[in-house]
């Protein structure tokens, strides 16, 4: 049975430092051996990112959206995988970026001037990035090429980012960044309905005490997360979706699918809740530890 999500354990930040580059050597070596076959995850929803990023498509009857680019190595995979779901990568009108790290704005630059894509980011990030561009983690990347992907929108709380058919709640959810953002969106599948919940940043290595003094941010992150958690609680959110695989399961739940035909592990309407809790739990640890 595929788990609904997976946050992680609680490692000191000198452990997760030390390791930051040691686990992505293979990924930087051998970027297709992290390739994922793109699949349909509801209606106009398609899953295009790879092992270790998650990216997400919208085809919004006029153009498309992409959350999200991954690493600038792995552009490539995405690339295909675009292709493969029988898209063409010109009609990418829109791409938004979960929050100011390198990891997830990676290939921005190239879709930008290869196709032609408007990029839109929060503010807040933007602002941060200006002000100190190694707030990006740029410097962590093993590839030296890695630049800043710079918005062409600045998006701000409660923003509406409209393509075609499909419209943008963006809600400002600090805490993995104080500009992270989550969004809110109708999936259509015919005459279905399903709506999509995708909070941009899960991990705590920017949440440690001793990142945020490195990187000149507040040190009370872990109480603005707790905020936020609770600030996009209420919503009703039938599918959610992860910012790393592993946040949500996407990988079991793709597996899933396959083995168990007319079975979509991803529409939840519980989930959300579920993952919220476990965040949470992260969270207070985090807190008691006192990271």
């Amino acid at each position: 049975m595929y788990k609904e999500c997976e946050l992680g354990s609680n490692k000191t930040y000198k452990e997760v430092i030390d390791n930051f580059l040691p686990n992505l050597e293979g990924f930087y070596k051998s970027p297709s051996a992290y390739r994922v076959e793109p699949f349909r995850i509801f209606g106009n929803l398609y899953y295009v990112g790879d092992k270790k990023v998650c990216s997400h498509l919208i085809d919004t009857g006029d153009g498309l959206i992409l959350f999200d680019t991954g690493y600038r190595n792995a552009s490539h995979l995405l690339l295909q995988s675009i292709y493969d779901l029988g898209f063409d990568p010109h009609d990418i009108k829109l791409i938004i970026n979960s929050h100011g790290h390198f990891d997830h704005f990676g290939a921005g630059n190239e879709f930008r001037s290869l196709y032609g894509a408007k990029i839109a980011m929060s503010k807040v990030d933007t602002d941060l990035l200006r002000e100190d561009p190694r707030r990006a983690l740029m410097h962590l990347s093993p590839a030296p090429n890695d630049d800043i992907c710079w918005p062409d929108i600045e998006i701000e709380d409660g923003d509406i980012l409209t393509v075609g058919n499909t419209s943008i709640r963006c809600v400002l959810a600090p805490g993995h960044t104080m500009g992270t953002m989550a969004f809110f969106f109708d999936a259509v599948d015919g005459k279905e309905t399903k709506k999509v919940g995708y909070l941009g940043g899960v991990g705590f290595l920017s949440v440690y005490k001793d990142y945020c003094r490195e990187y000149g941010l507040p040190l009370n992150k872990t109480e603005l997360l707790k905020d936020s958690i609770e600030k996009i609680r209420p919503e009703k959110v039938d599918i959610f979706l992860g910012n790393h695989p592993y946040h949500n399961c996407t990988l079991e739940k793709r597996q899933w699918m396959i083995d168990h035909p007319g079975e979509n592990p991803f529409i939840n309407p519980n989930g959300w809740d579920i993952f919220l809790n476990a965040l949470e739990a992260r969270r207070q640890d985090f807190e008691r530890l006192g990271y």
